[in-house]
Parts: C-alpha cells; sequence; structure tokens
C-alpha cells in the first residue's frame, strides 16, 4: 500500500462527493460578504486617513501602517472575489488542469495578502496604543509586543510571498522548485504552518486587545472614554472569536487535508473567516479615531431651529390710558381691546422692564412705541431663534 505522505497522493483518496454544500461555498457567499468587508475596511480606514491627514493633522507611524494594510487587503479581497470563477467551494477533482492552476494563483495571493495584513493591522493597533502610552510600563509593553508580532509578520508574509523558489513551483507542479512551509507538499508540513500561523495570529490578537484594559480601571479614566473602550473591547472580541474559530476550522480539515485533500472544497470558511477578521480588525483601529469627527459633523447636520415671530403694537400712553398691548403670538385672532388697570402688569413688555431677571419664555418680544397722540402707532417684528 502506498504511503500517503504527501499532497498529491491525497488527492481522491476519499470519496467526498456526497458531502453537502457549505453555505461558505456558494459563489454568492464568497463574492458577496468579502465585497461587503473590503468596502467597509475601506471606507473605515479612508475615512480614519482623512482625518488624521486634514482635519487634527497629526499623521503617525500607525496611520503609515493601517494604508499598508489596506494595499495587501485590497490585493487578497480581489483575488478572493475572482477565486469562485476558477473553482473555489468546488471539488478540486472536478476542475480543468487550467482551472487548478489558475485557483492556486489566485490563492497564493489571497493567502499571502492575509499574512501581511493580519501582521500590518496589529503593528498599526500598537503604534496607535503608543500615542496614549507615552511612557512607563504599558509602553514598553507596547514595544516588545510590537517586536514580537513585526518578528512573527515577517516570517509568516516571507513565507506565504515565497512558498516556492521559484515561486512558480507553487501553482504550477511541473516546475522543478524547491518549496517548504506554505508550499510544502509534504501533509505534516503544510498542516503545520497553518495551524502555527493561525494559532500565533490568536494569540496576539488577544494580547493587543488586552494592552488597554489597565485603562479602563484607572480612576482618571472620564466616562466618554469608558465608553469607547467597552467598544472597542466588544469588536475586539468579536475579531478575537473569529480567530478561534479559524483555528478550529483548520484543525478539523487538518488545513484542507483530511479526509482528502481537496482545498478548494474545504478552504472556503477559512478564508472567509480570515477576511472577517483583519477588516473587524481595521475597523477597531479606525472606529476611535474617526468617530468624535463623525458624531461632530451628523450633529451639525441634524440640529433643527424653530422660528418663533411676535406682533406687538403699543399706543402712546397721551390718548386713552385704558388701551393697552395685548401680546400675541403669528397666526392668532388677539386684538388690541380695552383692558382695566387692574391687569396692568399682566403685559410681558411691563413686567420685563419691572423685573427683568424674571423666568422669561423662550422667545423675546422687542416693541418700539412713537408718541404722537392718539392713533399713531409702529410695530415692529421680533425673531429669536430656538434651538
Amino acid at each position: 500500500m502506498a504511503s500517503k505522505n504527501t499532497l498529491q497522493d491525497l488527492i481522491g483518496s476519499y470519496n467526498n462527493f456526497d458531502e453537502p454544500e457549505p453555505a461558505w461555498n456558494r459563489p454568492a457567499t464568497i463574492i458577496g460578504l468579502s465585497s461587503v468587508l473590503l468596502v467597509l475596511s475601506t471606507a473605515c480606514v479612508i475615512f480614519r486617513l482623512y482625518v488624521r491627514l486634514f482635519v487634527i493633522r497629526s499623521p503617525g507611524w500607525d496611520d503609515l501602517f493601517v494604508s499598508l494594510y489596506l494595499i495587501t487587503t485590497i490585493s487578497g479581497g480581489v483575488s478572493l472575489c475572482l477565486a469562485p470563477q476558477w473553482g473555489l467551494g468546488q471539488h478540486f477533482l472536478v476542475l480543468k488542469l487550467d482551472d487548478m492552476v489558475s485557483y492556486l494563483k489566485v490563492f497564493y495571493v489571497t493567502n499571502a495578502s492575509y499574512n501581511t495584513s493580519a501582521a500590518l493591522i496589529k503593528i498599526s493597533l500598537l503604534f496607535q496604543y503608543m500615542r496614549i502610552f507615552d511612557r512607563g510600563m504599558m509602553r514598553m509593553v507596547c514595544i516588545f509586543l510590537l517586536v514580537m508580532v513585526g518578528l512573527w509578520g515577517t516570517a509568516y508574509s516571507f513565507m506565504a510571498w515565497f512558498p516556492c523558489f521559484p515561486a512558480q513551483g507553487y501553482w504550477d507542479w511541473t516546475v522543478r522548485s524547491r518549496c517548504y512551509a506554505f508550499g510544502s507538499l509534504d501533509t505534516d508540513t503544510f498542516f503545520a504552518t497553518y495551524a502555527s500561523q493561525t494559532a500565533l495570529n490568536m494569540v496576539f490578537d488577544i494580547l493587543v486587545l488586552s494592552v488597554p484594559i489597565p485603562m479602563y480601571f484607572r480612576k482618571d479614566t472620564c466616562h466618554r472614554t469608558k465608553l469607547g473602550l467597552l467598544g472597542l473591547f466588544f469588536m475586539g472580541g468579536i475579531v478575537n472569536g473569529l480567530s478561534i474559530w479559524r483555528l478550529a476550522t483548520i484543525i478539523n480539515h487538518r488545513a484542507t487535508t483530511k479526509p482528502t485533500f481537496d482545498p478548494t472544497w474545504y478552504s472556503p470558511v477559512s478564508i472567509l473567516l480570515g477576511m472577517m477578521e483583519v477588516t473587524g480588525a481595521s475597523i477597531c483601529a479606525s472606529v476611535p479615531v474617526f468617530w468624535p469627527v463623525l458624531t461632530a459633523r451628523i450633529e451639525e447636520i441634524l440640529v433643527t431651529r424653530e422660528i418663533q415671530i411676535t406682533r406687538a403694537h403699543r399706543f402712546s400712553g397721551d390718548g386713552d390710558d385704558r388701551v393697552e398691548l395685548q401680546h400675541s403670538r403669528t397666526g392668532s385672532e388677539a386684538s388690541l381691546a380695552p383692558l382695566g388697570k387692574q391687569v396692568h402688569y399682566n403685559d410681558d413688555f411691563v413686567r420685563d422692564q419691572v423685573d427683568p431677571l424674571r423666568q422669561k419664555p423662550s422667545y423675546a418680544v422687542e416693541s418700539e412705541i412713537t408718541a404722537g397722540g392718539p392713533g399713531k402707532q409702529r410695530s415692529r417684528t421680533a425673531v429669536q431663534a430656538k434651538s
């Protein structure tokens, strides 16, 4: 019996054609979900960069790395949207040879972009934390994690972008090449590479999310900042949950090699979870930067103003002391009428002169009186805006 220690040996070693099609494998799911995630992530990052560069004019290293993240994520996202065209979601055995090669090409870009994006977004978050922790133990923790994530990201990104020498050997198995890690044809090495990358990614996700926790419990942290941190922890918790889920899917099928090597059939769930993870992390990194500016702009747009118009007529007292101003709002049927002296101080105009500190309504009346005998009057309209 032949030993099944290579990926080629595992192709077709088990008949999995009777397995029901997972929802993750449908082209509509793959293209739709990845497109939405890519658009959301791109919008958040661009808005963040706009705020940093043109509103507060304070760019930093975190903005540089989030920009690099955006480039790699767009590359991986576009490749992922093209992958169903060449067999992603179908059984590997039913593909034509040309489609197999094309699929391995787009998966090569998708996988390498994911590894690089996962490292870049963590580095961006750590540089963002260093803006807050400018001294002390927490800054040292950020620097330590920055070094560790940088080494991890550099190593796995290199292995993903250069899985074979020459790289063409990754998608063309007829080319003589030396392959290792992500490009290895040995099943154990192949699985160990994916499992170790995903496990370390999960650990670093948890560590990076844990960095701002001490700030939440500081006495001098204001209530608004604590609410922002709670939102960050909530979104970060979702990202961590996705990375744990992704690790479970990779272990379950031993990186698409169990029970048979069927990368186009078993990989969609892991690929999409990875896409959700890195785009979610970018949203976590961007929202705290642009959210205060966004809410301020929304308040300016949604603010309403009421206009109240009040008309007042006052006659000279030389002609008839029994005729006084009656206050009315626009649209009423009120008119001037003889009033008794006993209600003289119910007139708002007079009351304002007697007691200027009294509590007034939300509108004001301004009257201009012209003396010149009975029947002569001047009216003036006073308008006050009430927000």
